[in-house]
């Protein structure tokens, strides 16, 4: 595609997959192109909307708001305490310091700090001004600004980036940058859409939201995410594939939408769409089981190591 160069790889074996606007929070009407790399296998937002920051993240934003604790939130909930005390009980420390880039108000801070009485530190990075109040009050520390601008001379045993390195301009370059910052040993967590998902491919046409347009910039398959890491000074530990049930929700609501059988409005956002809750039980499930039968299901689930 000429000028387009692929953000994971460099590479020029470039093709428009996707033209859309933002469907999901109604920001503007401006059309942005998504490209696919068919050396590496990944899509990127060319160009990309970073001098459109506040506009592009509401203040009725998902992640700016606590969610409400229904099924689907207590399930996950659950969940994410197995695989935290599975990890925690693999670092051999005295004391764990803990960083969640993308953390909010620090919620799941504050369920990992009452998994392990070990937990001494933790910090939240997050562009959302309002949650600083509360994440502070939790006992966390916080940085208001991107995890481009922050720095600090810690060096943390467990890195969280769930659902974050796909809203980052230059992912390697972040990567990198969270290396410096982990202890020796130290585990950093990544989930992330994967495009080769069937999600990906039956809503490619239309809206899929894994694209999450326009805030997620750059996208991965197994391949172009395995390509990332190299000389990251980080391992992959674990690779596997998990339910995706927002992009399939976001998705589906979005086809209604389209069929004038639902109503996506700036104040009532997709995401707070009162069908929500029940389609995130409903995909998360389809996705679990297609697992158990080795499909390539709508996320992965990354944990890599320090060198």
């Amino acid at each position: 595609m000429g000028d387009k160069v692929c953000v994971v790889c460099g590479g020029d074996k470039v093709s428009l997959w996707s033209k859309c606007i933002d469907l999901e929070y109604l920001t503007s009407n401006e059309v942005y192109s998504y490209y696919k790399c068919d050396s590496c296998i990944s899509i990127f937002i060319d160009p990309m909307p970073i001098s459109k920051i506040s506009e592009i993240y509401p203040a009725n934003y998902y992640s700016f708001s606590d969610a409400k604790r229904n099924l689907a939130v207590r399930v996950k909930e659950y969940l994410d305490k197995l695989v935290f005390a599975r990890i925690l009980s693999n670092i051999k420390k005295g004391e764990i310091k803990v960083l969640d880039v993308g953390g909010g108000s620090g919620w799941l801070l504050n369920i990992i700090r009452g998994i392990d009485a070990r937990v001494n530190y933790t910090c939240v990075v997050d562009i959302d001004e309002k949650a600083k109040a509360l994440a502070e009050k939790n006992g966390h520390h916080y940085f208001h600004g991107t995890i481009e601008e922050f720095t600090s001379d810690e060096k943390f045993d467990l890195v969280l980036m769930l659902n974050l390195i796909e809203h980052i301009k230059d992912p390697r370059e972040t990567l990198v940058k969270i290396s410096t910052m982990m202890s020796k040993g130290g585990i950093t967590l990544i989930k992330t859409p994967n495009i080769e998902s069937l999600d990906a491919r039956l809503f490619k046409k239309s809206y899929w939201g894994g694209l999450h347009c326009p805030r997620h910039w750059v996208l991965f398959s197994q391949k172009s995410f395995r390509h990332l890491v190299n000389g990251c000074d980080l391992s992959i530990n674990k690779l596997k594939y998990t339910q995706g049930a927002p992009f399939w929700a976001w998705s589906f609501l979005i086809t209604l939408q389209r069929l004038g059988l639902s109503s996506i409005t700036k104040e009532r956002p997709v995401m707070f769409h009162p069908l929500i809750p029940l389609l995130h039980i409903l995909f998360a499930t389809f996705d679990f089981i297609r697992g158990f039968f080795g499909f390539k299901t709508s996320q992965m689930f990354i944990e890599l190591e320090k060198q």
